[in-house]
């Protein structure tokens, strides 16, 4: 085999500067490559320990006895290439990322790892121990899969978790054995067949795999009827799989490998979402072949998902939420640039409390859906509340905590709970429930593709903190250290979200652990997330290019990817939204001194890109709230999920007039029934008063070929379900 290497001062390092994307004006090498293929060992330990610690692969002479790290290195490069040349991909994250393998990874107590996996970051791949007789790193389809799965979190971000991650696993054996193509297995080059009767890991032609059900090691559904419905591997995302895994095959069996890919990529880079389900794979899959190819292609596609059963019908739509505006008065809640006091102003730059205490804030407050109670650190490390009563436009000050050890806390929009860091600076979160009157705490950790549950142990601590609209999930925003012997640590910024409350028990939550962006760009963070006031899919952060030392606040639809720009900034901006998600008020600079101001800027109606010039609001300002004093329904995820289950669409995809089905218990109040494009801007909308089972025809010939989305609006929550138009 022909590797790449590179030299530094005499030394050989299994460092591939050889490809486009190599960034040389961006790398210090040896320890710091951009746009390379690296390889490196983390030397018998644990991500999953404190200790772990990667280091550099190298020799003096460039000749290399570790068929480990040359198999790792080779198929780095395999992979690189087949993503490149197949689909025009600059490398995993599509922006020229480095590829990074790191081998001799063991589990937490020591022993060899059974398994591979990606952490958003990189490739970690154990050296086998019962169920595999040889390094992982040594299958080029293991290679291909855990690689894959950076591109596809890097599209789609295919949720981790049920059919969802059931898709995102299907994807990354799809890519890798297209990456390794002489046959349909996985992992046979690698797997025990004392452990494996069949001799691989995944067999996409016959997801049996020579076992007859769940116990056999390998065994993975093959039919819908099949299919695993357990709370046991993240809902069964290594389980499921297989249904789609034989769609593919047969698909790419009717029309050729070469087609069967091409229309794959585009279903993940066009149409799949975050919350995609099985439904929406087949609708992703069959638009994709008409828009490329043709009635052959198409008929195949559907053909193959019926054979599996996944049947026509409408898509889940996504995981969205809009809730109406908060109808009482707004205000905005904000510091000084010296942090000594709190100020309230109008969204007019009429002071409302000038100041609203003098009791100087460590951290940005953080207030209840009806502005009713504000909650921040104070500069002595205390935890202190302000209550306001609007109505008699009184408020009180009060200590929750009077330990000086406190350094950020944010409440829930309905005051249920508390989530606080304490000056420790560790990885955990504390959060208070005042139903329960205890605190639990939720230990951060980056999740990974491996079976069986394995995390690493890179998040340090986390800094920003905010509830979500349900109050079961924390955001938050964590400085992460991977440790290396080779220099600098590779270090960064992300956003992850943790689920600490379980609303169907009405009890704690998992702990279970989401992040906004699995792949970020070279030497970028991203940080001090929020929310958008009305929609539970529009998020706003900071964006620090580390390299260029540029500063962005962006916003993303976290359900289709999108990625908007709202400003370029001199700082870190902070960001928040308005009441009504129109405007948004951040950190800025200003004149000639780079003065510190809070400014503002217009919103464009998706909410991720800006709709006007930016202004200054109040010079000397900083971490502005925008709140209102009204109160609002914020339908649960139970009762949402409830609604949506009422509705269906046929046919799917169509040509010329869909029916929206209403199939409920009892009749229902009016609905509002719009059609948006991805989006979010409406071509048609109409009410509806259905009764317990009713159809409407929906005029969709005007619609222009795409995907839509059919939003449905009423008194018990908001569905959305996904249109293809042919």
């Amino acid at each position: 085999r022909t590797i790449h290497t590179y030299e530094v001062n005499g030394a050989f390092y299994l460092i591939d500067a050889s490809r486009p994307m190599f960034n040389a004006a961006a790398s210090n090498l040896p320890d710091e490559p951009v746009g390379a293929i690296w390889t490196i060992t983390a030397n018998g330990t644990s991500p999953q320990n404190s200790n772990f610690s990667a280091s550099h692969l190298a020799t003096a002479d460039n000749q290399w006895d570790n068929p480990t790290a040359v198999s790792a290195h080779y198929n780095g490069g395999v992979a690189y290439e087949y993503f490149r040349t197949t689909f025009g991909r600059n490398s995993i994250d599509g922006v020229g990322g480095t590829i990074i393998s790191l081998i001799d990874v063991t589990e937490a107590d020591g022993s060899q790892m059974d398994n591979a996996f990606w952490n958003g970051q990189a490739m970690f791949y154990g050296n086998g121990d019962q169920a595999f007789t040889a390094p992982l790193a040594k299958a080029l389809d293991v290679a291909g899969h855990e690689m894959s799965h950076g591109v596809i979190q890097a599209e789609a971000n295919l949720e981790y978790y049920g059919e969802s991650g059931a898709i995102n696993e299907s994807f990354a054996d799809v890519f890798g054995t297209m990456i390794d193509r002489d046959d349909w297995k996985l992992g046979e080059d690698v797997a025990n067949s004392f452990y494996f009767p069949s001799g691989a890991l995944r067999n996409m032609e016959n997801p049996h795999n020579g076992g007859n059900s769940l116990n056999d090691p390998g065994w993975q559904p093959a039919h819908t009827s099949e299919q695993y419905f357990g709370n046991q591997d993240n809902g069964g995302v290594h389980i499921n799989s297989g249904i789609p895994n034989r769609a593919y095959y047969i698909f790419a069996t009717a029309v050729g490998k070469d087609k069967a890919e091409q229309v794959y990529y585009r279903a993940l880079t066009h149409y799949l979402t975050k919350s995609s389900q099985f439904a929406d794979l087949r609708l992703a899959v069959v638009q994709s072949a008409q828009d490329l190819y043709g009635t052959t292609e198409v008929q195949a596609a559907e053909n193959a998902f019926d054979v599996v059963g996944i049947g026509a019908g409408g898509g889940s739509g996504g995981g969205t939420n809009d809730y109406t505006p908060n109808p009482g008065e707004d205000f905005i809640l904000l510091s000084d640039a010296n942090h000594a006091a709190l100020y309230i102003f109008s969204p007019d730059g009429q002071a409302v409390a000038n100041p609203l205490t003098t009791v100087a804030p460590l951290s940005k407050p953080s207030l209840t859906d009806d502005g009713s109670v504000a909650v921040y650190i104070a500069s002595d490390q205390t935890m202190r509340a302000i209550l306001f009563d609007w109505q008699n436009g009184t408020f009180e000050e009060t200590t929750i905590q009077s330990d000086p050890i406190w350094r950020n806390v944010a409440i829930a929009r309905d005051g249920s709970r508390l989530a606080a860091l304490t000056d420790d600076y560790d990885n955990r979160i504390w959060v208070y429930d005042f139903g329960l009157e205890t605190w639990v705490t939720f230990e951060l950790y980056n999740p990974t593709t491996a079976t069986g549950g394995i995390t690493t142990d890179d998040v340090q601590y986390a800094d920003v903190l905010e509830f979500d609209f349900s109050g079961q999930w924390v955001m938050y925003d964590a400085f992460n250290r991977i440790e290396g012997t080779f220099g600098n640590d590779i270090e960064y910024w992300d956003i992850g979200f943790v689920r600490v409350w379980d609303g169907s028990a009405d009890y704690w939550g998992d702990g279970f652990v989401e992040k906004l962006f699995n792949t970020l760009p070279e030497n970028s963070s991203v940080g001090n997330p929020t929310f958008s006031k009305n929609s539970d899919y529009i998020i706003a952060f900071d964006f620090l290019d580390e390299f260029a030392g540029e500063y962005y606040v962006l916003a993303a639809n976290i359900e289709t990817g999108d990625v908007g720009t709202i400003y370029q900034n001199t700082t870190l901006g902070f960001p928040n939204y308005s009441v009504a998600d129109d405007f948004m008020v951040f950190d800025a600079t200003a004149g000639v001194f780079d003065d510190p101001v809070l400014a503002m800027i217009p919103l464009a109606a998706d909410k991720i890109s800006a709709g006007g010039d930016p202004f200054v609001f109040i010079d000397q300002g900083q971490w502005g709230v925008w709140f209102a004093t009204g109160e609002r329904p914020l339908t649960g995820l139970a009762e949402q999920a409830a609604f949506a289950k009422k509705l269906s669409l046929a046919p799917n995809p169509v040509a010329d007039q869909a029916e929206l089905r209403w199939q409920g218990d009892a009749p229902v109040g009016l609905l509002r029934v719009r059609a948006t494009d991805l989006e979010g801007r409406t071509l048609w909308q109409q009410s509806w008063q259905p009764a317990t089972d009713a159809v409407l025809a929906l005029p969709v010939q005007h619609l222009p070929k795409g995907v839509w989305i059919i939003e449905v609006t009423g008194d018990e929550g908001t569905a959305a379900l996904r249109l293809v138009k042919q």
